[in-house]
Formats: structure tokens, sequence, C-alpha cells
């Protein structure tokens, strides 16, 4: 005869499977560890595409579209930034001072950035720009301590905290959003959180 477990150990083994099951899924559906393998290749493609930019007759009307085809979304709001970082003034000095440049700031938080959460496809509200299906990449940049009054800034993040997997929630977290196509990454925006952060960072150069 086999053996048949009373009703309410049943139903507690059954809930406890499909609480295993549902986490392991959701381990699968986003993996970090190779979600920061792919952003690590795609920060050092962009940045020789920036490199030649930069070095290009006339950055200011270089074809960024065509440069950047494999790390940035043509037509994007993407695509713009890397313009106006190509032509940035770059370092200068002032007094004893020595300040790096908008391009530099931006590239070295990109660089201290960890992949830390999916938010779900971005809800473009913009025609111009809804033929992207861009998903959310919320980073994690440590900034060794300086960025603590910008994250507990409550102007600024309400609180700052990383969202659920899959949520997308606006003054929580810097994000960036991506295009992921045939398994490699393209940028194609900065958050406004993302962006404020760059500047944060560069008006601390002076301190």
């Amino acid at each position: 005869m086999p053996f048949a477990w009373p009703r309410p150990l049943w139903l507690l083994a059954l809930t406890a499977f499909l609480a295993l099951h549902g986490g392991a899924a959701g381990a699968q559906a986003f993996d970090r560890q190779a979600e920061n393998q792919r952003y690590r290749q795609w920060l050092v493609d962009f940045k020789q595409d920036l490199e030649r930019l930069r070095q290009s007759p006339d950055p200011g009307n270089a074809d960024v579209d065509s440069l950047f085809a494999r790390t940035l979304v043509p037509g994007s709001r993407a695509t713009q930034l890397a313009r106006e970082l190509a032509t940035a003034p770059g370092g200068t000095t002032s007094g004893e001072i020595h300040f790096v440049g908008i391009q530099r700031i931006f590239l070295a938080i990109l660089s201290d950035s960890m992949v830390a959460g999916d938010g779900g496809i971005y809800p473009e509200t913009q025609a111009a720009y809804r033929k992207d299906a861009l998903r959310v990449r919320y980073l994690h940049v440590d900034g060794g301590g300086r960025l603590e009054p910008y994250f507990n800034d409550p102007e600024a993040f309400k609180p700052y905290r990383l969202p659920e997997t899959g949520a997308l929630e606006r003054n929580a977290y810097p994000f960036l959003l991506f295009e992921d196509r045939d398994g490699t990454l393209r940028l194609g925006g900065v958050s406004k959180e993302f962006w404020e952060l760059v500047r944060f960072m560069d008006a601390l150069q002076p301190a």
C-alpha cells in the first residue's frame, strides 16, 4: 500500500516546492554574474568607439550611429549623449586644481559600476523612441563613500533602494537603458538618476 501523507503535510511540502521552484526560475531569469560580464564587454567596446569619435576630424558632425553601431542604439538618446561627450572640454587646470572633464568622470563611473538588478522594459513615452524596446539595468556605484550625500538626498531618492526584479521605480536607484539583441548589449539611454550622479561627482572635483 503506497504511503499517503496527511493532507496538511502534503500542502506544506507543495508550498515549499513551489517557493523553491519560483526562486530558481527568478535566479535563471536574472543572472547577475552573466549580466556583469556582458556589461564589462560592452564597456570595453564603448570606450573604443568613443575614442574613435574623439579622434575623428569633426566629432561634432561625425556619423555617431555608424561609429557606435555595435554599442549604441541608432537614433537614441545615447547617441546624442555620445556626441556631447566627444565635444565636451577635456581636462583643465585652475591654480593647483586639475579638472578631468565630464567625459572622463562619466567613463570612470561606468567603470566603477556593477549591474545590480533588472527593472524590466522601459515604458517609453516619447513616440520618437518607441521603436526600441530598452531594458532597465540598475547599476550599483560604490564611489568610495563619496556618493553617500547624493544617495541620502531626499530630493534625489525617495528613498535610495534597489527595486525588486522586473520593477521600474524612479528616484530609487541609478539605471541605464540597454537594448539586448542576439546576446549583446547596446546603450539606449541614461537615466536622470545616473546622470545626476555624474554631475554630483563632477562638482566634487575641487574637494
